[in-house]
């Protein structure tokens, strides 16, 4: 009986200890101006509602002033231009009203909320600031672009009478995929009661000079009950793309998938388009994205034109050699719309051959002649108004290393198109070889990356196209590309075609 009226005591105790605590809604804090952040002229506090926060103020001379801890600002967008907009929550304004603290690291291991009276603290609603969701979401000069598997974590501790409860809050900003972008429940009463709390802030993007993440979050209403019929609401989703690596496909070894017909394959979040052309006596043509597993970058013939000028893959065994298609299918498609951030690219043995000595199509290059790829995008069919050029061979150089593309400027896309071009253009069209190699398409640039020393042409003067040095001639007839040498025609494999 006696232990039954000290449980309902202690009930009663607790529930009068929610009733009475003044929640800190903020709009109690004079800041000032419109859209502004309430500067303190000197380390010190401020009071709203039962609850006292710090606020730490540091002058490096020269570097200006810098504050630290509980910073309470009433704007209200979430438009994130530069540092000057750190103090927005990441979906623009208040919980309630105009006021909410932006809470950031403190160096000097000040408490993040103090109570005036011991009391147990419901809990309070939380938010990220369009700093943080826009660090995430497309990295900055500080911090990563955040995957599937990174993490931004806030862990809540509480003391009594400066003794630590043997408690932890932890608070996922970010995790899974997902971050919070609206204000979001906090039960902080597992805590009991307590007099002070502190918050400490963590990353997965995690540096030898600390946390790369930007180190803020959002809080308002600090010490509310949760409203009643409260539903959580739903996490935003990063635009995390699956990379096509290949290595899911199963090729036989040293060979290239060829389709049935002309169809597609899947690797990640892509769409790979492969058209099939037959020309009968002449045979069957591969076009489009040319899956390989090809080692080496060895060139005897054309039997060899879907090899790296590295020699294998990027990463794996498996990439791909893209060849135009004459229906202008679109070359790589996206499940769904995301921002590709970038891919892996090569020259292939064949088009290096072709440009360092030379073949019976393509001439020897010379310091002055190039090899470019033109990358376009669209999205829903609209064109988007930006084109990225990667020169695969220029100014004397061409690419024979797996080397990174940044694709991120072209923004949200659901499909890409690639165009070939070069300075040893004749009347039948392009006579370097139409190729290029792709691997791990999407990746993200790898941190540290340095990209590789291009290779040299040799300084020996182009001669002319060797097609024609041998008197031979190209010719195009019924969509088929043939050589003329000696009276016979022959096809890209070297078999006379009568």
């Amino acid at each position: 009986m006696k232990k039954s009226l000290l449980f309902v005591a202690a009930a009663l105790m607790s529930a009068t200890m929610f009733a009475e605590l003044q929640v800190a809604t903020f709009e109690d804090v004079t800041i000032g101006a419109e859209e502004s952040v309430l500067h303190l002229d000197e380390s010190g506090t401020f009071e709203s509602g039962d609850f006292i926060f710090q606020q730490e103020v540091a002058d490096y001379g020269e570097w200006g002033v810098y504050y630290y801890g509980n910073l309470p600002t009433n704007k209200s967008d979430n438009e994130f231009a530069s540092y000057l907009d750190a103090e927005k929550s990441a979906n623009g304004g208040a919980f309630a009203g105009k006021n909410f603290v932006v809470w950031t690291q403190s160096y000097m291991g000040i408490d993040g909320v103090s109570l005036k009276e011991a009391a147990v603290v419901p809990g309070f609603f939380i938010n990220n600031t369009a700093y943080d969701v826009n660090s995430m979401r497309y990295g900055d000069s500080f911090a990563k672009k955040f995957g599937k598997d990174d993490w931004f974590r806030l862990t809540i501790t509480a003391s009594l009478n400066g003794i630590a409860v043997n408690a932890q809050v932890v608070v996922d900003l970010a995790a899974n995929g997902t971050y919070i972008n609206e204000w979001t429940y906090v039960d902080l009463s597992e805590f009991g009661v307590i007099d002070a709390l502190q918050f400490s802030l963590s990353s997965s993007d995690t540096g030898d000079n600390g946390m790369n993440t930007p180190a803020y979050f959002a809080m308002d209403n600090f010490g509310a009950a949760k409203p009643l019929g409260y539903e959580e609401p739903a996490r935003a989703e990063f635009d995390i793309v699956e990379v096509a690596t290949f290595e899911e496909i199963e090729l036989e070894a040293e060979s290239v998938l060829h389709l049935a017909e002309t169809g597609s394959f899947e690797s990640g979040d892509f769409i790979f388009q492969q058209d099939v052309a037959d020309y009968g006596e002449w045979g069957v043509y591969y076009y489009g994205n040319l899956l390989s597993n090809k080692s080496d970058n060895t060139f005897e013939s054309y039997l060899d034109a879907e090899k790296s000028a590295k020699g294998g893959a990027y990463e794996g065994k498996n990439f791909l050699v893209w060849t135009p298609s004459y229906n202008g299918i679109d070359s790589i498609l996206l499940k769904k719309d995301h921002t590709v951030p970038g891919f892996f690219i090569n020259n292939t043995a064949y088009a290096v051959n072709s440009m360092t000595k030379g073949d019976d199509f393509a001439k020897k290059f010379g310091k002055d002649d190039w090899f470019r790829l033109t990358i376009s995008a669209s999205y829903n069919g609209v064109a988007v108004n930006t084109q990225i050029v990667v020169d695969l061979a220029a100014d004397g150089t061409y690419i024979n290393e797996w080397t990174y593309v940044d694709l991120s400027e072209f923004g949200v896309i659901d499909a890409l198109q690639f165009s070939l071009s070069s300075s040893d253009t004749g009347d039948n069209g392009m006579n370097t070889p139409a190729y290029f190699c792709i691997d791990d398409f999407g990746a993200v640039m790898p941190e540290g990356y340095e990209e590789p020393a291009r290779a040299e042409f040799d300084e020996e003067t182009a001669v002319e196209n060797v097609a024609a040095a041998v008197k031979a001639q190209k010719v195009v007839r019924d969509g088929q590309v043939l050589i003329i040498r000696d009276g016979k025609a022959l096809n890209m494999l070297g078999v006379e075609v009568r």
